[in-house]
C-alpha cells in the first residue's frame, strides 16, 4: 500500500464502530418460566408492550419482539463464546479472534489473537489494513428502543422466509433526537449520536428476532465515513451447561471511507461469526470490551 493511501488506512482502521443497540443477543427458551421474584417486571412489560402494532399484519409480533427486548436482561446468563474476525478488502484478508465474555450485560475481550499470533491485550494494536473493529452485538438496542414509548417508527414491510421460517419483516427508523443510545466514534474523538434506520425479521410463530439491519443515515459530508452498515443473525444455540438461548451466530458489518479518491477501495468489510458457547466461570481473565484491543 501506497505511503499516502496508509496513513489514511492508518487513522480509518482504527474507527470504532460501539454498535451498543444490536439486537439482545439471547432469549430464553419457552420452557423456562420466570420466577415469582420477577412477576412486577412481567407487569411492567406487558404494559409497555400491550397493544403495540395491532393495526398492521401480523401486528402482535411487534408486541412479542416489545416483550422480548424487556425481558432480556432477566432472562439472559453470563457465557463465554469463541468470535472469529475476518477483515478483508480489495487487498488483503486480517483473521483476528478473541474469546468474549458476556456479564451483567457487558461485553468483555481477551486471549487475542491476529493471524494465529497471540497479542498480549495491553499492547495490541490492529493492522493497518484493518480498518474498523466492531463491538456490541450482544448488546441491548431493542430494550433502547422499546424503553422509551415511540423511540422508534416500526412499519410491517413484508413477509419472507430465513433459515426455514416463515418471517416479518419489520422497517424501523430512530430519528436523531431520539438516538440518546447508539454512538459512533472515530479516530479524531469525535462521536455521533445520528439518525438510523433498519430492519428486523421476526419469527411469525413466536415473535423472535432472526435478523438485525442497521445503518446511519445522513452522516455529516465531513465525516470520516460515508456509509456504515451491519447485519446481524440469531438463532437458537446451547450454551454448554445453562440450557438454549436466542443468540448471535453470525454478524457482518461494512464501512466506506468518504474520501474515495484516496483509495482504489474504500470500503472494508469485517465477518464475525460466535461459537462454542458455554457458562461463564469467575477464574476467566477478561478485558473491558471499552478498551481500545
Amino acid at each position: 500500500m501506497q505511503t499516502r493511501c496508509r496513513a489514511v488506512s492508518n487513522q480509518f482502521f482504527r474507527l470504532l464502530l460501539f454498535l451498543l443497540v444490536a439486537i439482545p443477543a439471547a432469549h430464553a427458551s419457552a420452557q423456562e418460566a420466570a420466577p415469582p421474584s420477577q412477576a412486577s417486571d412481567a407487569a411492567y412489560t406487558d404494559l409497555r408492550c400491550h397493544g403495540l402494532g395491532s393495526n398492521d399484519t401480523d401486528g402482535s409480533l411487534l408486541a412479542k419482539l416489545c416483550e422480548f427486548a424487556l425481558s432480556y436482561h432477566r432472562l439472559l446468563p453470563d457465557f463465554i463464546a469463541q468470535q472469529t474476525t475476518t477483515s478483508r478488502d480489495a487487498r488483503s484478508s486480517t483473521v483476528i479472534t478473541a474469546q468474549v465474555v458476556f456479564r451483567e450485560g457487558r461485553e468483555y475481550y481477551s486471549q487475542l489473537t491476529i493471524n494465529g499470533n497471540p497479542v498480549p491485550t495491553d499492547k495490541a494494536s490492529l493492522p493497518r489494513n484493518v480498518r474498523f473493529t466492531s463491538a456490541g452485538e450482544f448488546g441491548s438496542m431493542l430494550v433502547d428502543l422499546f424503553a422509551v414509548p415511540g423511540t422508534a417508527e416500526f412499519k410491517f414491510r413484508k413477509m419472507a422466509t430465513l433459515q426455514n421460517l416463515p418471517v416479518a419483516i419489520y422497517e424501523f427508523r430512530v430519528p436523531e433526537e431520539k438516538n440518546f443510545f447508539w454512538t459512533i466514534s472515530d479516530t479524531n474523538q469525535r462521536t455521533l449520536q445520528p439518525e438510523f434506520r433498519g430492519q428486523v425479521w421476526l419469527d411469525r410463530a413466536t415473535g423472535r428476532p432472526l435478523r438485525e439491519e442497521l445503518e446511519p443515515i445522513h452522516l455529516p459530508r465531513d465525516w470520516s465515513v460515508s456509509s456504515i452498515k451491519t447485519v446481524t443473525d440469531y438463532a437458537m444455540t446451547k450454551v454448554k451447561d445453562v440450557g438454549t438461548f436466542l443468540l448471535p451466530t453470525r454478524s457482518e458489518s461494512t464501512a466506506c471511507i468518504a474520501n474515495r479518491s484516496l483509495l482504489n477501495n474504500p470500503c472494508t468489510t469485517n465477518t464475525l461469526v460466535f461459537h462454542d458457547y458455554q457458562k461463564f466461570t469467575t477464574t476467566t481473565r477478561i478485558l473491558d470490551a471499552t478498551q481500545e484491543p
